[in-house]
């Protein structure tokens, strides 16, 4: 009796799942890199000793669930569910919750909605190399493992304020006009990820620069233009981005106002992108120095069969709370071959240069190659 229930059990289960969901998948993802540097300058000192070398998890390992269906009305429903491998305990706690992606997304005529944990507009539309080429860097970060940054000063923002932060939000991308679309989101709390706990308005403006980086009521809005003639393609990439801030200890601190654009072009298999970020004095204290933050990206790709090369040159800028101005400058040259069956290696060389106040407080360069696996 026990195991015709237990029969019974799978039987409606499964009928369950075939008329709730029509499909279902589960894919993964892993990588690896191994690297090595040779730093010349830390923390504006020469003979300090200090040479990184090592392997390195990655950060963006996961499992991927997803199903899609159909309402009566001919709605197209999907969901996306992301498990990291990484549970926030020992010397993880750097990678906890750095893919963790719960949403679900409702298309048609309209356009598309998505309510949930996902990254927003801005993620959506702009067009970034720096994460789409070979190894996904510099965007990915990972090679900054083998080297030791300044952490005594700020240098700017690589990327939009908030970039690829996955809090619960409202998301709405339009369909294509002629080449048009537009795409918006809303968070109400960029610190809110779902937990009842997380839902307690914004936190104090913490970390030695006074900045206060989880705003409340983040709402951004991207318009792209795209066409192709002869063979050239072209997008163009603008938008917006506002949120609030606050007062402490008899502070104001200003709200976030924000602008980032792109555009890419692309003929046969090269493409080139040019980005930029300007987020001003967002998050500091009003009537201070601090402020005009700023970043810029510029990346050259090239395909041929199954190998992708790649160079990115990455600025940022950023004058602190005396007037100083600050400055950085990452180049990266990348190369990755697929091997087939969801494998791909690649091989990184990275420059980095970190300046503050007109003297060189990083300076160094290393190679990271990659192994990456999707199933």
């Amino acid at each position: 009796m026990k195991n015709l229930n237990k029969l019974l059990s799978l039987v409606i289960c499964f009928v369950f799942t075939k008329v709730a969901f029509a499909e279902m998948s589960l894919s993964g993802y892993q990588e690896f890199f191994a690297g090595s540097a040779d730093q010349s300058t830390l923390t504006g000192t020469t003979n300090h000793g200090i040479d990184n070398a090592g392997f390195h998890n990655g950060t963006y390992s996961r499992i991927t669930a997803g199903y899609s269906s159909s309402l009566d009305s001919g709605i197209e429903i999907s969901g996306t569910m992301n498990i990291v491998n990484r549970d926030c305990q020992g010397d993880k706690t750097d990678n906890c919750n750095v893919t963790n992606n719960n949403f679900v997304t409702f298309s048609g005529g309209f356009g598309s909605v998505s309510v949930g944990e996902r990254f927003d507009a801005g993620a959506a539309m702009l067009s970034r190399l720096t994460a789409s080429g070979p190894t996904a860097e510099p965007d990915g970060g990972n090679y900054k493992t083998f080297i030791t940054l300044d952490g005594s000063n700020k240098y700017g923002n690589a990327n939009e304020t908030h970039y690829a932060e996955n809090s619960m939000k409202i998301f709405y991308a339009s369909n294509v006009f002629n080449g048009f679309s537009f795409a918006t989101s809303y968070a109400p709390n960029i610190t809110n990820t779902g937990l009842a706990n997380t839902a307690n308005g914004q936190p104090t403006a913490t970390g030695d620069f006074a900045e206060w980086s989880s705003m409340n009521d983040v709402t951004q809005f991207f318009g792209k233009y795209a066409m192709e003639m002869d063979g050239i393609g072209l997008e163009i990439v603008y938008g917006m981005t506002s949120g609030n801030a606050g007062q402490i200890a008899g502070n104001n601190y200003n709200d976030l106002d924000e602008t980032a654009y792109s555009a890419k072009l692309t003929y046969g298999s090269f493409a080139a992108d040019y980005r930029k970020n300007d987020s001003g004095n967002s998050g500091y204290v009003k009537g201070g120095q601090a402020g005009n933050n700023e970043g810029t990206s510029i990346c050259g790709e090239y395909s041929f069969g199954n190998a992708r090369a790649m160079a990115c040159q990455m600025e940022t800028s950023f004058t602190d709370a005396n007037n100083r101005e600050n400055t950085s400058d990452t180049m990266t040259y990348a190369a990755d071959y697929a091997l087939g069956g969801g494998v791909t290696v690649g091989l990184l060389y990275f420059d980095v240069e970190e300046t503050a106040n007109d003297q060189i407080q990083t300076d160094a360069d290393g190679i990271m190659t990659m192994l990456s696996i999707g199933f």
